[in-house]
């Protein structure tokens, strides 16, 4: 059933490209861009409790795996996409082999992915081969529909991958790591395996969505595409939604990117203060994210009062 309404709800937006004008895709856009981090980012943070601030180093993998395999290696476009999810995986598996070899403490794995992003910023600020602080100027896209319909594939791809690691075992062993490591080692899970793999996993949608961004903008410099606001925002969105679930982080994605470009619209001047005091009181209502609660609602029996 759950399969079944993910692939109604994807054909439906699919088709908007035939009705919807530019400012609405590229909304779109962007939300689908979300919901491909915040569920790439619930898989390795949400499902085994290493809270990442630098989830978006991936998504800047991604963008400078496409932009050289376009320019340098002149791959085809759709090629090049599949190129920045690899190269985004590959730099998770270089960096995961070091961060997941021992048990890091949350707050220590928090700033040690935040600091990771910095420094492959600078890196390639300060690389002429990787066009330095200047970036790369692209060629232009094919019009708004050909980003769309990629980042909703991404988005739509990253959901999937989330239904089947929640229901496999592997899931479980995530999850034993987040209840208790330890436990879950003494009990012969492969700890440090379990999270080698998820760190590479959790990388693709982001290398993906990286990519397509880049090709939509048609400019990429390490300032944008190492923006430590996106590695804020994702967990944001996620925590907001609920972690630890399929469909928390894409209620997140979802609800505060209408939330926020509905306060840009009609709040300009003062979106970031409205924007942070919902936000507080959403989570104070709501601590373990808005998804859960919309499922008691939606599950109350008629007749009963709250």
């Amino acid at each position: 059933m759950t399969t079944l309404l993910l692939v109604a709800v994807v054909a439906v937006l699919a088709a908007l490209p035939l009705v919807a004008p530019a400012y609405v895709l590229t909304f779109l856009l962007i939300m689908f861009m979300y919901v491909a981090m915040t569920q790439s980012w619930n898989m390795l943070s949400g499902y085994t409790g290493y809270f990442s601030l630098g989830h978006g180093i991936f998504f800047g993998f991604g963008a400078y795996g496409f932009t050289l395999s376009l320019l340098k290696r002149k791959l085809s476009p759709f090629v090049a996409l599949a190129v920045g999810g690899l190269v985004a995986m590959a730099g998770a598996a270089v960096l995961g082999f070091v961060l997941m070899r021992v048990r890091i403490r949350i707050g220590y794995f928090a700033v040690l992915t935040l600091g990771l992003n910095e420094v492959v910023k600078t890196v390639i600020a300060n690389t002429d081969a990787l066009g330095a602080a200047s970036g790369f100027t692209l060629p232009p896209v094919p019009g708004p529909a050909v980003p769309y319909l990629l980042m909703l594939g991404t988005a739509a791809s990253a959901v999937a991958a989330m239904l089947v690691v929640d229901r496999s075992r592997y899931g479980l062993g995530l999850r034993a790591i987040l209840d208790d490591e330890d436990v879950a080692q003494s009990m012969g899970v492969r700890t440090a395996h379990y999270k080698r793999i998820v760190f590479v996993l959790s990388a693709l949608f982001p290398g993906v969505a990286g990519g397509v961004i880049a090709w939509n903008w048609s400019f990429i410099d390490p300032y944008q595409a190492f923006d430590l606001l996106l590695s804020f925002n994702t967990p944001i969105m996620a925590v907001f939604g609920g972690v630890g679930t399929v469909w928390g982080p894409v209620v997140g994605a979802v609800v505060m990117s209408v939330l926020v470009e509905t306060l840009w619209v009609n709040l300009r001047n003062f979106q970031a203060v409205v924007f942070g005091v919902l936000v507080v009181v959403i989570v104070m209502v709501a601590p373990r994210g808005v998804a859960p609660l919309l499922a008691r609602v939606v599950r109350r029996p008629q007749g009963v009062r709250a």
